[in-house]
């Protein structure tokens, strides 16, 4: 007979190996060539978009809660990169709402890749928010904390060089709760 608390321990090893390796399946070099493009566009979406749909008591209280994880996803970053000498990325709401979007369709459609069911990877979402200069995405679900979310990320190879590329300059991050997965993660990154 094999102690329960063996396995337990066996239990948890694996479920933090099948997180990691997720973070490799979802092809965590999803990053982006310098675009030809250079000219910024005319006009940057005024908002962010929406909460999610319920009361709006609860809807007020779950945007308040996805914009704290959001909040706490770009100072984790931030301070990552400013210890490895690069320069902290300033949000831009064109790639927030982009990152948001993708979360949200994630979540409500229990599909965890870059790329969506309707075929658009992330250059061609952030792309469709009006931002062209597009470098990498990091994406995760499961975890439930930012701190969980990063942590992830930067145990894996391709999300950690996305994080700490000092040639990116602008981020937008997007987090929903619920789904599948319980929580779904979105940080998309620019060059300016």
């Amino acid at each position: 007979m094999i102690p329960i608390g063996l396995v337990a321990s066996v239990g948890v090893v694996a479920g933090s190996l099948a997180v990691f390796n997720s973070q490799d399946n979802a092809k965590a070099g999803e990053a982006f060539p310098p675009s030809a493009h250079t000219a910024s566009p005319t006009a940057a979406p005024s908002a962010r978009p929406s909460a999610p749909a319920g009361t709006p008591t609860a809807s007020r209280q779950a945007a308040g809660k996805v914009e704290r994880y959001e909040a706490e996803i770009n100072r984790l970053v931030n301070k990552a990169r400013t210890e490895h000498g690069c320069a902290p990325l300033h949000r831009d709401p064109r790639l927030d709402k982009a990152a948001r979007l993708h979360s949200q369709d994630m979540a409500a459609h229990g599909f965890y890749a870059h790329t969506a069911p309707n075929g658009k990877g992330p250059k061609e979402r952030m792309e469709a928010q009006g931002y062209h200069d597009t470098s990498a995405e990091n994406i995760d679900a499961w975890p439930t904390t930012p701190k969980g979310a990063f942590d992830a990320w930067m145990h894996s190879p391709g999300h950690r060089a996305n994080i700490l590329a000092c040639h990116s300059k602008a981020t937008g991050i997007g987090v929903a709760l619920g789904g599948k997965l319980r929580a779904y993660w979105t940080q998309d990154f620019g060059y300016k």
